[in-house]
């Protein structure tokens, strides 16, 4: 940074302040004129020479000369003595007092050239610094990169070049690593980010008030490619790390793994209280390229799809995310980004993540099988388990307030499904007979199945791989059993119902100490 103490101090130019400004105000360059007025040409921190040539010594126009360049931000404005004026006008003088706009005089023997080489030569040095300095901090970055380099220092090191403050974002857009002062000037300045690798899931963010210097960009380059570099590391290491997540993410889906099992993937990381399990469909391609997405923090809870693929073409996965709109939104951004269709399903505590999956993975058939294959462009579609059902989510929602407790829930349930439902007894119920397990649960797909083909048996039985005779064998069971018959609306109304309450909240889905 050149300044105008540094001008003044420079020998054989004979300059003497006359009227000190405000600090010592920054040099960007120096001109002539005699106009009265020149500041709509100026851009700031310009030096002004003049003789007075146009003006007399008590003139008052000095004034509205002083005051267009001081609304122009200049630096300092140089009086050539001995050529107009044997000395600085008063009225010049009296102006820049009154304006606070520094004024030196210029000796008759100092041509002016000669001040604007001076100017020239110092600018030039200055930005020779400048870059020799950006240079050595390029070259202490990328020598870093050739070991373990800890991304704080790297940012520590960018910050010291550039004077700014900086952070490492994730893909889930908390802040992996920062500069002391980032969370401060990030809620306030403006935050410049920069994509880290292909897909913009690392960033780095930089705060500041005025845009960066072209020394102080080559730096941030050179910071950015340090950690890019680091950050991605070998992709080997990349992918075991990413199937470790996805293993955890699939046994908390399928409840048989404790939260607390995280510790041993990332001791640091501090899982929320609720969930919402996002099922997500789209092609082969397209969820293997989301997967394959550089992730961290809670963006790493994801997990393939166990079920085979709803159609030729088709695949599934899963992610687990934090129940705030905030974090859903950004989850359904990126799968949305990557021509992904989203089931999301109904918030539940993390230890029963298998609710939040069963209730989008009921709702998954909304979603259609030949969009993400067939139309292009489209914008990917999002079902919401629990706001587009709200008669379901009502009756899901009953509790003490209502006259209605989670046994007389169940009850209801148990009262139309029968020996079909999860809650009932192993003792017979009049004409009713209990069922094993597997005869339970292989009714209930059947009736399921029925209901989703839209009471087509002829699908129906394709999509269970049964013959229609053993399809109608088991409808006419069915009926027996519930005392209920699908030709009926209103039974087929109360049997879907009962499903449904049990599919998004049955007992036999949690631990018993919850039912």
């Amino acid at each position: 940074m050149v300044t105008l103490s540094h001008l003044l101090a420079l020998p054989g130019l004979g300059l003497r302040l006359v009227q000190a400004g405000p600090g010592d105000p920054e040099l960007s360059w120096v001109s002539t004129t005699e106009l009265l007025d020149l500041s709509e040409y100026l851009e700031g921190g310009e030096i002004i020479m003049t003789t007075g040539l146009t003006l007399g010594a008590d003139d008052p126009r000095w004034r509205d000369f002083v005051a267009a360049l001081s609304r122009a931000r200049v630096a300092a404005i140089g009086f050539g003595v001995g050529v107009n004026h044997d000395r600085i006008p008063p009225a010049l003088l009296s102006a820049a007092s009154a304006y606070r706009v520094a004024l030196f005089e210029i000796p008759l023997p100092t041509p002016f050239i000669a001040v604007s080489k001076a100017v020239a030569e110092l600018l030039r040095a200055d930005e020779l610094r400048a870059a020799r300095g950006a240079l050595q901090a390029q070259q202490r970055l990328l020598d870093r990169s050739r070991g373990d380099q800890d991304p704080a220092e790297v940012l520590a090191s960018i910050a010291q070049a550039t004077g700014r403050h900086l952070a490492l974002l994730g893909s889930d857009d908390t802040v992996l690593a920062s500069t002391a002062g980032f969370s401060a000037e990030h809620t306030g300045g403006t935050t410049e980010t920069i994509a880290l690798d292909a897909e913009g899931a690392l960033r780095l963010a930089i705060t500041g008030d005025a845009p960066l210097t072209p020394e102080g960009r080559s730096v941030v380059a050179a910071g950015s490619m340090v950690l890019g570099v680091g950050l991605r590391g070998d992709r080997a290491e990349e992918t075991r790390e990413r199937e470790r997540w996805e293993r955890f993410t699939a046994r908390l889906l399928a409840g048989t793994a404790s939260p607390r099992s995280a510790a041993i993937l990332a001791p640091a990381l501090d899982l929320p209280a609720r969930i919402r399990a996002i099922a997500l469909q789209g092609t082969a391609e397209d969820v293997a390229s989301w997967r394959r997405r550089p992730r961290s923090g809670l963006d790493r809870l994801i997990a393939p799809g166990a079920d085979a693929p709803r159609a030729p073409g088709l695949s599934l996965a899963w992610q687990l995310c934090s129940d705030t709109d905030t974090a859903v939104e950004h989850a359904l951004g990126v799968a949305a980004a990557h021509g992904l269709d989203a089931v999301v399903g109904r918030g539940a505590l993390l230890e029963d993540a298998v609710l939040s999956a069963r209730s989008a993975g009921a709702r998954l058939q909304s979603l259609s099988l030949t969009a993400p294959l067939y139309t292009a462009p489209r914008v990917p579609e999002v079902v919401w388990a629990d706001r587009d059902t709200p008669l379901l989510e009502a009756l899901l929602s009953i509790d003490l307030a209502a006259g209605v407790t989670g046994s007389a829930q169940r009850a209801l349930s148990a009262r139309v499904l029968g020996p079909l439902s999860v809650h009932h007894g192993t003792e017979p119920t009049g004409d009713r007979v209990p069922l094993s397990a597997a005869d339970r649960a292989q009714l209930r797909e059947t009736l399921l199945a029925v209901f989703r083909a839209d009471g087509q048996r002829g699908p129906a039985a394709t999509a269970l791989g049964i013959h229609r005779n053993t399809l109608r064998d088991r409808l006419t069971r069915i009926e027996r059993l519930t005392e209920r018959s699908l030709a009926d609306a209103d039974d087929r109304a109360e049997l879907w119902f009962a499903l449904r309450l049990e599919d998004a909240g049955s007992a036999d889905l949690a631990p018993a100490s919850r039912q």
